[in-house]
């Protein structure tokens, strides 16, 4: 069973078609400890580990994200960590799984992610983007999609192949702008976009990127890419 975990919030019309890409869809509520506009973004509430069927989360949002991953099979591990709306102590979960790495903000990750590298042989690729699962559109284990400076420099020194592209074209209503990685997912044969990849600026590399690697660019809505902070597929 293929499920995808997003946004409680998710624009309807994307919420709907991305009925077409898997067996169930799980809407996460809000968490008060967050700013608002965030308060359901998975990539700020969860840090899921596929291969192990693990699932780590807030301390305090424990009772909501085992209610909403009932059924799945997943071992919901709780982080002790102190959590708080302001950046960075909001960034304990934001951290990108890429093949063997992970990508994060050592400082201000939680403990319990440091953890489970060191028992998994992950290594931790230290960027200073705090907010890098946002900042980062997994296409596959060897190839990412980001606009960040930290990402590049990082990614170059691996076995891993990005994709600049500028910060322009993903929205996030109370902020400026939003992030390529917040605004898309990765179900295994599609990198799929809340809103319509075209309309970004950079569309056609990107679509062409994802092409390259395997992966088809799916388009959730018509409207601008919308920043929902990623949407999980386990």
């Amino acid at each position: 069973m293929k499920i995808a975990v997003c946004d409680s919030r998710i624009p309807v019309s994307a919420k709907n078609t991305l009925y077409g890409y898997c067996d169930r869809i799980i809407p996460l509520p809000p968490f008060s400890a967050l700013a608002e506009p965030v308060s359901a973004h998975p990539d700020m509430l969860i840090f899921p580990c596929v291969s192990e069927r693990i699932i780590f989360t807030h301390g305090a949002y424990m009772n909501e994200c085992q209610k909403a991953f009932c059924g799945t099979g997943y071992e919901i591990v709780p982080i002790s960590d102190k959590i708080s709306e302001r950046y960075p102590h909001d960034i304990l979960l934001n951290a990108a799984l890429i093949g063997k790495y992970i990508f994060g903000k050592r400082s201000n990750i939680s403990s319990s992610i440091i953890s489970y590298a060191e028992k998994n042989g992950k290594s931790i690729v230290d960027i200073k983007q705090g907010y890098a699962k946002c900042s980062i559109c997994k296409v596959s284990e060897k190839a990412i999609i980001s606009a960040d400076p930290s990402v590049f420099k990082a990614a170059e020194k691996l076995d891993i192949e990005v994709l600049k592209i500028n910060d322009s074209g993903v929205a996030l209503k109370g902020y400026n702008k939003g992030f390529i990685g917040g605004a898309s997912g990765n179900d295994g044969e599609n990198i799929i976009f809340c809103g319509d990849i075209k309309k970004h600026p950079e569309g056609e590399m990107i679509i062409e990127f994802c092409r390259s690697h395997r992966k088809n660019a799916v388009s959730l809505s018509e409207e601008e890419l919308y920043d929902v902070g990623t949407i999980f597929f386990i």
